[in-house]
């Protein structure tokens, strides 16, 4: 599994409740600039309610500027939701976290910020009793998904949320050994009966890959035993 260094240039801190209308103005700036459905808007409500009540929000600063964040969510309905599209039961949805939204500044994208945020998230959530790690990824997200499955994620579900956007459902249990996988299908990223289809058929999606025309698909398949 590939991970992303720890560049001493940027500071990763719990966000303060006075500091969430700062990150909302960075997700909207971020959110102007995507594809409508790509990335699910939200309100300055939804970063107050997780400064402490639904969950926590790691900011990442430079100088002192912030440049990206990590949303954090474990007390919170799109917990619950996801608890129960995964099927995860009281054990499960105990040990839950969500990992609900994360943008960075287009200035300073290429530095795996994106994948810092995940890593950051999931050392808290391991902090504080929540290993089993989930979140949600439209299937034309390449840069998301990309770096989610980069960090261990797998794709384990298709729900349609957040008022009819479509998304993949993927998680990655903290308290479990990263199994090598016995690739079975690729699914192009964008088909998303295809997605249906491999997930119907016992399968997860581990990796992304890219042909040499730059198309991306989704490497589906199951875990080795033993």
């Amino acid at each position: 599994m590939t991970s992303c260094s720890n560049d001493p240039q940027f500071r990763w801190q719990q966000m303060r409740q006075d500091e969430a209308a700062e990150v909302h103005q960075l997700h909207l700036g971020v959110l102007a600039q995507m594809p409508a459905g790509l990335v699910r808007p939200d309100e300055l409500s939804h970063f107050e309610q997780h400064a402490q009540a639904q969950g926590r929000i790691l900011c990442c600063r430079a100088d002192g500027e912030l440049v990206a964040y990590g949303v954090l969510g474990m007390d919170s309905h799109t917990v619950d939701h996801m608890a129960e599209l995964l099927h995860a039961g009281p054990a499960g949805r105990a040990r839950m976290c969500v990992l609900d939204g994360a943008a960075s500044l287009p200035e300073w994208r290429g530095r795996r910020l994106h994948c810092a945020a995940i890593e950051e998230r999931m050392a808290l959530g391991r902090e504080l009793g929540r290993t089993l790690v989930v979140a949600t990824v439209a299937p034309e997200n390449m840069r998301s998904l990309r770096g989610l499955t980069l960090e261990g994620f797998c794709v384990s579900g298709y729900a349609i949320v957040y008022g009819g956007l479509a998304r993949l459902l993927v998680q990655r249990d903290l308290l479990q050994p990263q199994a090598p996988w016995i690739a079975c299908r690729r699914v192009a990223h964008g088909d998303h009966a295809g997605h249906q289809r491999a997930l119907a058929d016992g399968l997860r999606g581990f990796q992304c890959w890219q042909d040499e025309n730059n198309h991306w698909s989704v490497e589906y398949g199951v875990q080795a035993s033993g």
